[in-house]
């Protein structure tokens, strides 16, 4: 006896039931979580806080993945939760009986046999489902394949076979909610609650934020190794054909961390080349708007894996993309699990980077140094002012910040400085201005017959030498 098809109506509710999933999920991707430029000359990019910078994990201690990720930020942001992890209402009451001895005893607030009495599950997650079927009965995906291989819908419809996918909805809710009742084991192996509790004993000012921000940005890009180039222009982007990041120069925008925040951005387009993606897209086509979604999603994934802050470098026009696919939904599911799969390829370079870092013997200044110098108090102050005022014009100078120079390397394409901590390359104006820069202040340091000279002179040079000494340095 052949199974009932479902009726029209529960057909219609499942179909309702996965536009409001879509719906809030498109929603999502048309409101950005930033400001707009103030003008149309200026390149800049609005941060957002929330509690714990992290994407969020399940019950058992794994991430979620792709839409997922996109409704429970959402959640988080409404209901201002702090450490993103999740359950179900079985998975929490089994493990509360596990550990029914610990709960609190019985009073008129609390009943330990009932411990998850009035608790709202209102975060939802949804899992995608197929399901494949002869005359109304269920059979494998197997089955199924080797059943209709080579036959036409209409086919494989005439001979009862039925084929079914879509999204169903679970409702999950925040565990920080009931913390007081789960077991010490339980919270002590997920580190987020540990890391939420030092967030809140951590003092930190805006700057100091900030440049940790630019500190972990800077490792992201060295473990990805796609080449940085500043140009004037007002735009950045990524360059397939040659596998390069182009940026406007550090000037163009606000501060450090937008300029690294952008630079993040153009990375995720980079990792289309290793993982298969198209992007070689019309600029407004549809398939330049997905890449742009991809990109834009995928580096907040990967900002919240890293503990960055989360941002939206394009705000402006990725609102107008996204309204392109209020009757193409769907394809935003496609978005978020190409975004998950690039913040993954990211994530997996930085671990490797990391540990090829650890393995590492540590920075030592090298002896064979073809330009060292050392300068007096005076001129190591003023030589650090034009470092961060340099910084604010060329993006490759940001690492000197805060760095005692030590000399520097000629090399191909500019200079290699050398400081006590770090080696950092310097390239075209950036290069030149540099070395005008240092030349002046050891020649200044010599007239005024400062105490501490360059330390390859045995003597104190004369104006003849010191003049040819800086046409040789320029």
């Amino acid at each position: 006896m052949k199974k009932k098809k479902p009726s029209v109506r529960h057909t219609a509710s499942r179909t309702d039931q996965q536009n409001l999933i879509l719906d809030r999920l498109f929603d999502y991707f048309s409101h950005p979580k930033g400001q707009k430029p103030t003008s149309e000359n200026e390149i800049e990019v609005s941060f957002y806080k929330c509690s714990l910078n992290a994407l969020p994990k399940n019950f058992h201690d794994n991430t979620y993945n792709g839409v997922n990720i996109i409704m429970l930020l959402q959640y988080q942001k409404e209901n201002s939760i702090k450490v993103p992890i999740y359950a179900t209402f079985k998975q929490v009451t089994d493990l509360l009986e596990q550990y029914k001895g610990q709960l609190p005893k019985k009073s008129d607030h609390f009943d330990p046999n009932k411990p998850l009495k009035g608790l709202k599950l209102d975060a939802q997650i949804v899992k995608y489902l197929e399901t494949y079927k002869k005359d109304g009965g269920k059979i494998s995906k197997s089955q199924f394949e080797s059943a209709t291989e080579g036959l036409s819908l209409k086919q494989i419809q005439e001979r009862g076979y039925q084929k079914r996918n879509g999204l169903k909805p679970y409702n999950v809710f925040p565990i920080e909610k009931i913390k007081h009742l789960l077991p010490q084991v339980f919270i002590d192996e997920r580190e987020y609650f540990a890391e939420q509790e030092a967030l809140e004993q951590q003092r930190m000012t805006p700057e100091m934020q900030d440049l940790l921000f630019v500190e972990k940005a800077q490792l992201i890009i060295e473990a990805i190794g796609v080449p940085v180039i500043e140009s004037y222009q007002d735009r950045a982007y990524y360059l397939p054909n040659k596998h390069q990041i182009i940026i406007p120069p550090r000037s163009k925008f606000q501060s450090d961390k937008a300029y690294f925040a952008v630079i993040l951005h153009e990375l995720s387009h980079s990792t289309s080349r290793d993982l298969g993606r198209d992007i070689n897209h019309a600029f407004g086509s549809v398939g330049y708007m997905k890449e742009e979604l991809i990109a834009e999603t995928a580096t907040l994934f990967m900002c919240l894996e890293e503990g960055l802050d989360t941002f939206n470098a394009h705000a402006q026009y990725l609102e107008s993309w996204a309204s392109h696919f209020e009757d193409k939904k769907k394809v935003l599911l496609s978005v978020c699990k190409q975004a998950r799969d690039a913040q993954k390829y990211i994530s997996d370079k930085v671990i490797e980077h990391k540990q090829k870092l650890a393995n590492q013997p540590k920075y030592v200044v090298p002896n064979n140094i073809d330009s060292k110098f050392a300068l007096t108090e005076k001129y190591t102050e003023e030589l650090a002012l034009f470092i961060a005022k340099e910084a604010n014009t060329f993006g490759c100078v940001i690492p000197l910040k805060g760095q005692k120079i030590i000399g520097f390397n000629r090399i191909s394409e500019g200079i290699e400085v050398f400081s006590e901590e770090k080696s950092v390359k310097l390239q075209g104006a950036a290069a030149m201005t540099f070395k005008r820069k240092l030349s002046e202040l050891e020649m200044k340091q010599s007239l005024f017959n400062e105490e501490i000279t360059h330390p390859c002179a045995s003597k104190k040079p004369d104006n003849q030498q010191l003049n040819q000494s800086f046409r040789h340095r320029l």
